[in-house]
């Protein structure tokens, strides 16, 4: 029971240093739409343009009402120097994300500020066609 008590105490402490939200990243920037559906996914790509920084991107999927739909413990990505990262709304593919709805917007944000370029595509497997998204800064809006 002691050993229990403290280990409370100690991740009370913890969560008490550990304040950061969304607002306090370095980057947060915003896909205003993603579409998944039975023949519809969405692929998003991150790029590290840096040759020595690493990277900690946090990715959440919303829906229409800004609720999130992705999993909110599985939102964390670690990308190397000179690598890309592939996540897809679609299993098999890259990292998949399991989503509860069926269009929505994406929020990231990047925790250290390194030169990442994103990119957006939603495809359409059945006819083989694609759009490619915009993807925002946050703090410039559209």
């Amino acid at each position: 029971m002691r050993k229990l008590v403290m280990l409370t105490i100690v991740f009370l402490m913890l969560s008490g240093v550990s304040l950061a939200t969304w607002e306090d990243a370095a980057v947060r920037g915003l896909v205003p739409y993603w579409q998944a559906a039975e023949d519809w996914y969405t692929f998003l790509v991150f790029v590290n343009g840096s040759e020595s920084d690493y990277e900690l991107i946090y990715v959440r999927f919303c829906d229409r009402q800004g609720n999130f739909c992705s999993s909110v413990f599985a939102d964390m990505f670690s990308i190397r120097p000179s690598e890309q990262l592939l996540i897809c709304s679609k299993e098999g593919i890259g990292y998949p994300m399991l989503l509860t709805a069926s269009c929505g917007y994406i929020k990231f944000r990047l925790e250290n500020g390194a030169p990442i370029q994103v990119y957006a595509l939603i495809y359409n497997e059945l006819t083989s066609t694609g759009s490619d998204v915009p993807v925002f800064n946050q703090e410039h809006g559209f």
